[in-house]
């Protein structure tokens, strides 16, 4: 087993205990149900925070560990706006690795489906910084590209939902461009 997958392995058992245990704790404390019998939809101008961990895929090599920080705020039950921070990992390709990063600005839009399920979908743009190493030589590139994502919530509680998230960005390297997709899961928290 590669060392990308026991460090995905590692996040992914972290944030299911993390997970777990808020669930653990709210229906001891009699709040589990945190969904009542009406559905619950998040507020308007409620905010939240959350943090990823996953995969990354770039054409033609091999995958590497992802993290996503990002924060947001809801305008009304399905409509938002979220900032985020990603390091996408050192990534090995056939005679050359990439380092990448970037700072993101998306619009996101949430469909309920059922008390503890919504899924969402995402939209934006991401400034992209990323150094090629290919032997002795090393090519840096920066710029704006179109980033976007669906995935789904799943609401613990009125404050903590587990996210499963799939995105793809268009990012700069050494005077071309490509994408790299990522597939990760996470913690959410509302306020």
């Amino acid at each position: 087993m590669n060392n990308h997958l026991h460090q995905f392995s590692a996040i992914v058992l972290t944030i299911a205990g993390l997970g777990f245990s808020v669930a653990a704790a709210a229906q001891s404390d009699g709040t589990s149900s945190g969904m009542s019998s009406t559905n619950w939809s998040p507020a308007v101008g409620q905010r939240y925070i959350g943090l990823n961990g996953g995969s990354t895929d770039l054409r033609l090599g091999d995958n590497a560990t992802t993290y996503d920080f990002y924060a947001g705020g809801m305008w009304n039950k399905n409509f938002g706006l979220e900032v985020g921070a990603s390091d996408f990992g050192n990534i090995r390709r056939p005679g050359n690795s990439v380092d990448a990063y970037g700072f993101s600005l998306k619009a996101v839009g949430v469909a309920p489906l059922t008390e503890s399920f919504s899924a969402f979908a995402k939209l934006g743009t991401m400034y992209t910084r990323t150094k090629v190493t290919s032997g002795s030589s090393v090519s840096n590139d920066n710029g704006w590209g179109m980033t976007y994502g669906v995935g789904v919530n799943y609401d613990f509680t009125r404050q903590f939902a587990a996210v499963l998230e799939w995105d793809q960005t268009n990012l700069n390297l050494a005077g071309s461009s490509d994408h790299i997709n990522t597939t990760s899961v996470g913690l959410k928290y509302r306020f």
